[in-house]
């Protein structure tokens, strides 16, 4: 099932977070707190940009997450809605989850009626499953900005067209 997040799942983002291994230094405490201000937000009915959803296991709401993705209209752009985060537990891996947050996005993407969807990540290898199911979804690698992430980890963006 996927639905919004809410304050109560932050402990299992951080464990989503951490499962990915994607950040480096101080990020992960970064990335943690902005979930925090985004819940926080979300649960004073505040307008937010950001969408922050959550997948479990099973249709019940009490089941633990398993996964989570985070995007957000781009600023800058006209009709660009941007992937910033998508992330499963090792566990729930190979199980559709990804698929599924994929897909959530994709139709936040067409209902808002944003243009084009893209989706940032890193060059590391490790990252390979995950450019494995962008492009099988039909995205393409559309830019690659060397050495944005730290020296020899260049910043990979994928594009696709609802």
């Amino acid at each position: 099932m996927i639905r919004h997040a809410r304050t109560k799942d932050l402990p299992g983002l951080r464990k989503i977070a951490e499962g990915t291994q994607m950040f480096l230094g101080d990020e992960l405490g970064s990335f943690m707190s902005g979930m925090t201000t985004h819940l926080s937000a979300v649960e004073r009915d505040e307008d937010t940009p950001f969408t922050l959803i959550v997948a479990t296991e099973g249709a019940d709401e009490a089941l633990p997450i398993i996964g989570a993705a985070y995007f957000t209209p781009e600023v800058m752009a006209q009709g660009v809605m941007n992937l910033l985060f998508i992330g499963v537990l090792p566990d729930g891996r190979k199980k559709g989850v990804g698929q599924a947050l994929l897909d959530h996005f994709e139709e936040a993407v067409r209902n808002s009626g944003s243009r084009l969807a893209i989706i940032e990540t890193a060059s590391d290898t490790m990252f390979a499953p995950a450019w494995s199911l962008y492009k099988k979804a039909g995205y393409d690698e559309e830019a690659r900005v060397r050495d944005f992430y730290d020296d020899g980890l260049d910043k990979l963006v994928f594009r696709k067209r609802p």
